[in-house]
């Protein structure tokens, strides 16, 4: 497990603005390789000053496309100059365990196994994990297992905190 730490920043500095800037030129790159940013940020971890690019494709992110955008932000990271000190570039995937953030990224996780996270309980339950039946833009249709018997959940859009696909174990 890492602990983030805010990077500290030289008076004058914005930290916000070495993300917004390397977030388009991050976007610039990645719509030429036919991915898309999920989320840049700059932090201090581990004794280390990382650049972190999260992006994802079409079908996932292939070990080709992280290094074909690595290359390609590292060339225009070097031609902007703008971050005065050393620092990572660090490009990868959401992972297996990937957060589902829009409506189309819970419709393409139907048929699959999610963890879901809830506001309050529904029907007794603040968390769950089971495979995603349905998703019509309001209501997610849940199968879970409580004892190994299989039930069912339908669950408002609205009252869900986090919503990821998880592992089945």
């Amino acid at each position: 497990m890492s602990f983030l730490t805010p990077l500290k920043m030289q008076p004058g500095e914005n930290m916000n603005q070495i993300e917004e800037k390397s977030l388009r030129l991050a976007e610039e790159c990645a719509q030429k390789l036919n991915l898309r940013i999920i989320e840049v940020e700059y932090v201090f971890e581990n004794g280390i000053k990382i650049l972190r690019v999260i992006t994802d494709g079409e079908n996932g992110l292939s070990l080709d496309d992280a290094t074909k955008l690595n290359e390609m932000l590292s060339a225009r990271l070097d031609e902007e100059d703008f971050i005065d000190e050393e620092y990572y570039l660090e490009v990868s995937s959401e992972g297996i365990e990937k957060e589902l953030r829009n409506d189309e990224d819970i419709k393409k996780a139907i048929g699959k196994y999610v963890f879901i996270k809830m506001y309050e309980k529904v029907d007794g339950i603040k968390e769950i994990y089971g495979d995603l039946i349905d998703f019509d833009g309001d209501i997610l249709d849940v199968n879970y297992l409580v004892k190994n018997k299989k039930k069912n959940i339908k669950i408002q859009k609205n009252k869900i905190s986090k919503i990821r696909l998880a592992v089945k174990f």
